[in-house]
């Protein structure tokens, strides 16, 4: 979960390969500060080279809609990211649910 100012704005779930992650844990993910990216590049040698995005527009359900904390039914962006390291091998898949109504989806990939 994302918030913005104590309102939660991003449910992300993220999908990374085990062998180049191995001792990453929920803890450890959570008790970093600072960007997911930066802890993928100095603690386990993995550099996200690009990413490729596909974007739509869903209604929240089920525990998105509690997560976000909006009714059943509310649209939201679908966002759905392969991340990409040297030799164009996936490092990531990422499925963000975004609740755009008070804020835009806004992403710099290089």
């Amino acid at each position: 979960m994302l918030s913005l100012r104590g309102v939660p704005v991003v449910f992300d779930e993220i999908w990374l390969p085990a062998a180049p992650f191995k001792g990453l844990t929920a803890e450890r993910l959570s008790g970093y500060r600072g960007p997911m990216y930066g802890l993928f590049e100095s603690e386990f040698g993995v550099r996200m080279i690009r990413a490729e995005e596909r974007i739509r527009a869903v209604a929240a359900e089920g525990q998105a809609a509690e997560l976000l904390a909006v009714a059943p039914g509310t649209p939201l962006l679908s966002v759905e990211r392969l991340s990409l390291t040297y030799g164009d091998k996936p490092v990531e898949l990422r499925r963000g649910l975004y609740n755009t109504a008070s804020h835009h989806y806004r992403n710099e990939l290089s």
